[in-house]
């Protein structure tokens, strides 16, 4: 199953505005009876353990506030 072109698109967008954050788009097994697909999260490399759901509609939206977060942003900067 290939990432839908929507969310590269997405992704590559938020790459230009936040080039010092690290992220990237990983599949995992669905929950339940659906267990035979994947469903696509986003995970934060700075902020380990932690996957965000995409969204709302085609976007990245729910994701961009995580990267707005103060916690977020002090971990990219003690990385940096």
């Amino acid at each position: 199953m290939s990432i839908p072109q929507w969310m590269i698109d997405q992704l590559e967008h938020l790459r230009l505005l936040y080039p010092n954050d690290r992220f990237e788009i990983v599949a995992r097994r669905a929950q339940g009876p659906n267990a035979d697909r994947e469903e696509w999260r986003i995970k934060c490399q700075d902020c380990p353990g932690k996957l965000y759901i995409p969204g709302p509609e085609e976007t990245l939206g729910n994701f961009e506030i995580h990267l707005q977060n103060r916690q977020h942003k002090q971990r990219v900067t003690s990385r940096s």
